[in-house]
């Protein structure tokens, strides 16, 4: 079976078929995902069900996307989500 593999930040992270993009970057050993508003602090997964929205990402560009609910995907590029709000065009 060929390596899965999706990219943080610019760093190749891999994953097994079934894994959400939050397992993965756990896995790797990455905790923070997006910054608090108010003072900027770190913020990761807590619930891993998409209750709490601490896990929001940037993936392939699109803001606002629960790492938790989201499926590891081959090639996707993920970043971390900025500190200020990021409002979709609609």
């Amino acid at each position: 079976m060929a390596d899965l593999y999706f990219y943080f930040d610019n760093k190749k992270i891999p994953f097994t078929h079934g894994m959400s993009v939050a397992a993965a970057l756990l896995r790797a050993g990455i905790t923070d995902f997006r910054q608090t508003q108010v003072g900027n602090l770190p913020r990761g997964p807590f619930c891993m069900m998409g209750a709490c929205f601490d896990c929001l990402l940037v993936v392939d560009g699109m803001p606002n996307r629960q790492g938790c609910m989201t499926p590891a995907k081959q090639g996707i590029r993920i970043s971390r989500q900025s500190a200020q709000t990021i409002l979709e065009d609609g």
